[in-house]
């Protein structure tokens, strides 16, 4: 019996490794820019998010500025993104939904309580 266990741990540790190099290769992708190949852009995105709610696993924090979080869209800063920096705080405005995203603190981020 325990070593059936173990297999099953192991299938899953190794599952969870194959996942991580997939959203690797697929921000890789994404953080091209000289490949103006929309369609391609648009399924890795897709399938980034896809890989990440399947298997558990969060969205690299590198990555989370890349894709939109409604529609899945790739943000191309300056074409369907916009970055604005107000207070410290980078919002970054999807012009295709609509949505914005807000990263970092803000201006009293740094006070303790």
């Amino acid at each position: 019996m325990p070593s059936n266990r173990r297999g099953r741990q192991k299938k899953g540790q190794q599952r969870r490794a194959q996942a991580q190099e997939s959203q690797e290769r697929l921000i890789g992708i994404l953080e091209n820019t000289t490949d103006p190949n929309e369609r391609l852009l648009r399924s890795s995105a897709r399938h980034l998010i896809k890989i990440s709610r399947r298997h558990r696993l969060p969205v690299p924090s590198e990555a989370r500025h890349l894709v939109c979080r409604k529609c899945h869209a790739p943000h191309r800063f300056g074409d369907n993104a916009m970055v604005r920096i107000k207070h410290g705080q980078r919002i970054i405005t999807c012009l295709e939904c609509s949505s914005i995203r807000r990263f970092g603190g803000g201006p009293k981020s740094h006070r303790r309580r």
